[in-house]
């Protein structure tokens, strides 16, 4: 399964890597968080990216957030016409928006990548930089082919 996802996103991660300046690990190891390994991934919404007013669309969809335990809500997502889409509104997100300033200057460093967006409030679950920076350590493949920067 881990195999699959990594062939079946692997390129575009590359793609948007190499254009954007931003470690192609990173985004198959927050995806693979995100969607289980590939297990869910609604209209193409690889991250869980919230409605955004800057992309046309949205869908509506049950999901559990921490707020003093964990909670089911009803939540606008995203929705993408192609996983590329999604990949690129998430570097654009990440990027462009001041909550994540300190995470986009560490972008080369994924453990701290991974902290600084956690502590910017891209997710509610407080495991969360633990749990991508342990898919991270145990990468099925040779992460630093996805980290080094060319």
């Amino acid at each position: 399964m881990k195999e699959d996802f990594i062939r079946k996103y692997r390129q575009s991660a590359i793609l948007v890597g190499m254009a954007c300046d931003f470690p192609p690990v990173i985004l198959l190891v927050q995806a693979a968080l995100e969607t289980g390994w590939g297990r869910h991934v609604p209209k193409n919404n690889l991250f869980g990216i919230k409605d955004v007013p800057w992309i046309p669309g949205n869908q509506v969809l049950r999901t559990s957030e921490y707020k003093n335990g964990w909670k089911e809500e009803t939540v606008e997502f995203e929705d993408f016409q192609s996983p590329l889409e999604s990949m690129l509104a998430y570097v654009a997100l990440i990027r462009n928006s001041r909550r994540y300033r300190t995470a986009w200057a560490l972008r080369h460093d994924p453990e701290s990548y991974f902290r600084a967006i956690q502590a910017a409030g891209y997710a509610t679950d407080p495991q969360y930089a633990e749990k991508c920076i342990s898919i991270w350590k145990n990468f099925p493949e040779d992460r630093d082919k996805f980290t080094r920067k060319e």
